[in-house]
């Protein structure tokens, strides 16, 4: 892989960072956020091509979510390793509150008002019961923080996130407001690598890398 370095740089921590994979409730279109639904068949296949494309290649840590479509994508990405690995709630996706198990249609309905804040990234927006953007980004930019402080660099490190902490850390290490939130997709199983470094700006070095299709989701 063009990316990996068999001895990590002593000053950088390389994040290999994942999406999860297709769920069970994909083809309902509800927004799902902090509830807790599992991967599809599909969704374990795509985590398993993943798994035979970086098996030549060692990690020094595998974390996740606290959720079971993160911790199944990561058990799956650490099959057959001597690791462990780790589930940190502070990379929870962002909690949706009432408007969760709801479709887009049916939340524009419900709360127009809302929704139209939602779509427009008001960064102080909070769905009912949920939470705001910007709170959501202080607590994703909290959890990276402390994981890298805890772990160190010269480090390369495997993680299955969600959409939207993606999103947040992608924006981060580019230096971009977090009101460019949806100029950029995070499909189902799609890798971005991000390297960290003790001194300077991070560089993202892959952006929603997606699976082989057909070798994906058949193979």
């Amino acid at each position: 892989m063009k990316y990996f370095d068999e001895t990590p740089h002593p000053d950088r921590l390389r994040l290999f960072l994942f999406r999860h994979g297709h769920l069970e409730n994909s083809e309902k279109s509800v927004i799902n956020g902090s509830t807790d639904i599992p991967l599809s068949e599909i969704g374990r296949k795509q985590m398993h091509f993943w798994k035979e494309k970086l098996s030549p290649f060692s990690f020094q840590d595998f974390i996740s979510s606290d959720l079971s479509r993160t911790l199944e994508g990561i058990a799956i990405l650490a099959q057959g390793r001597n690791a462990t690995h780790r589930k940190l709630s502070g990379f929870r996706e962002r909690s949706f509150g009432i408007w969760e198990g709801k479709t887009r249609s049916q939340i524009a309905s419900s709360d127009p008002e809302g929704y139209a804040l939602w779509q427009k990234v008001d960064l102080s927006f909070s769905p009912p019961e949920g939470e705001s953007l910007s709170t959501f980004r202080s607590r994703i930019h909290t959890a990276l923080d402390r994981f890298i402080a805890e772990t160190g660099f010269g480090r390369n490190v495997l993680m299955v996130g969600h959409s939207g902490v993606n999103r947040v850390l992608l924006l981060r290490a580019l230096g971009v407001p977090l009101e460019n939130y949806f100029r950029f997709s995070q499909d189902y199983a799609a890798l971005n690598i991000i390297d960290f470094y003790r001194a300077g700006p991070p560089v993202v070095l892959l952006l929603n890398r997606l699976p082989d299709v057909e070798e994906a989701m058949h193979g």
